[in-house]
């Protein structure tokens, strides 16, 4: 039949990455398809194709592509189809911001798929959880949820969905400070992608790990990353992905000093994400334009940037932006010499992030308290909490010079000069 030689196709170029052809590809098979006809395996195939074309589009950020999900849960009556349609319209739901809706659908897709002994589905409902638990800042939450999902692949092998997996992984514990544990995932998850020709997902690995030598000051390592990541980024179309890519090369560039280039990457990634209306890369690219504009003394721009991270991070219920939105508005009441209102704030994000794992924050909003404090003893405690986080970072990484490179960076060094 050729709708499922097409269907075979779409599936195939979906798992390399080649996602533009692969809803070229089921468009196709649909449209062999004859509209009058009638019969369990024509309709089948055609739900089939409904899944693997919007399962595309979300990995090209097309959250619209619910609406193909919402299709196949109206018509499909088997289980399969019932589950693979749940959880994609669980990824769009995540990627608009849904974050409760996107919740509620993977658990339920997850019970149906352990009702039916369904692996697949079970292994992307974790791994979705995964991924939305760390757009929310719940870190230990999302690792867990990723054990989940590793533990089912170890009975039933899938090199992407392993791939993706560890992606997650590596992200949640990035951002939890286990700088160590993110490049073992992130190493894994590139020879999954490269192993089946998924340059979508390379270049998005290439990007985290960009975003990782960032963290650690590596910062001509990073752009070098970044780079090669917009590369192959542009050449497969991954437009969803470019915008992140070119956010992290705005912050390699100001990090570098180069200001006027990096302003323009940042307000092009935040208009991009605006135009997407991917809500995690809004607020990434928030935060990034923020911290943009407070290292160059543009307070203004800074906290009207605040406010709207503040609200946006509200809007979808994520502790970890919200911190981060706190800790931009603390150090703007600082520029301005407001260093009462800075303590207020930052002890409030404070609280928050002290529920998020996160190492790294953590020593900022320390760091930042410290010089809020006009009490001499108390800052003096600030800068050695925010001191030990710095230790417990860098302590766990194998290479001598990432440690040096992270040490000597002025903000970490001035740190631990306070704490001694």
């Amino acid at each position: 039949m050729a709708a499922r030689q097409r269907l075979q196709r779409t599936r195939d170029l979906s798992v390399s990455g080649r996602y533009r052809e692969a809803i070229e590809m089921a468009d196709e098979g649909l449209s062999l398809l004859p509209p009058g006809s009638r019969g369990v395996e024509r309709e089948r195939t055609r739900l089939d194709l409904l899944l693997e074309r919007g399962h595309a589009r979300v990995l090209m950020g097309d959250y619209a592509a619910c609406s193909d999900f919402e299709a196949i849960q109206e018509q499909a009556s088997e289980p399969l189809q019932q589950i693979l349609a749940r959880l994609g319209v669980a990824d769009c739901q995540s990627g608009t911001g849904e974050y409760e809706a996107a919740e509620r659908h993977y658990r339920q897709a997850i019970e149906e798929a352990q009702n039916v002994g369904h692996d697949l589905g079970m292994i992307r409902g974790w791994r979705g959880l995964a991924s939305l638990y760390w757009k929310q800042g719940r870190i230990d939450e999302a690792v867990q949820a990723v054990s989940q999902a590793r533990a089912i692949l170890q009975r039933s092998p899938d090199v992407g969905e392993l791939g993706h997996t560890l992606l997650s992984l590596g992200i949640a514990q990035q951002l939890a400070g286990r700088l160590d544990q993110a490049i073992t995932a992130y190493e894994e998850a590139l020879n999954c992608f490269r192993t089946l020709g998924d340059r979508h997902r390379v270049a998005a690995v290439l990007n985290n790990l960009g975003e990782l030598h960032q963290e650690l000051r590596d910062l001509n390592r990073a752009l070098q990353y970044h780079e090669e990541a917009v590369k192959v980024a542009i050449e497969v179309g991954a437009e969803r992905m470019e915008i992140d890519i070119v956010r992290n090369i705005g912050v390699d560039l100001l990090l570098l000093g180069r200001y006027s280039e990096a302003m323009l990457a940042l307000d092009k990634s935040l208009a991009q994400a605006r135009q997407l209306g991917d809500k995690d890369h809004i607020l990434q690219a928030l935060y990034s334009l923020g911290d943009a504009c407070l290292r160059q003394g543009d307070v203004e721009r800074a906290m009207q940037l605040t406010q709207e991270l503040s609200a946006e991070a509200e809007a979808v219920k994520s502790e970890f932006h919200a911190a981060r939105a706190k800790y931009l508005q603390g150090r703007a009441h600082l520029a301005r010499g407001e260093r009462g209102a800075a303590q207020a704030v930052l002890q409030d994000a404070l609280g928050e992030a002290h529920a998020l794992p996160s190492r790294i924050l953590l020593w900022q909003l320390h760091a930042a308290l410290g010089r809020a404090s006009e009490d001499h003893n108390l800052a003096q405690i600030h800068f050695r909490i925010a001191a030990d986080f710095i230790q417990q970072t860098v302590e766990p990484l194998n290479d001598p010079e990432m440690r040096t490179r992270f040490l000597e960076q002025p903000e970490v060094r001035a740190v631990l000069e306070r704490a001694r």
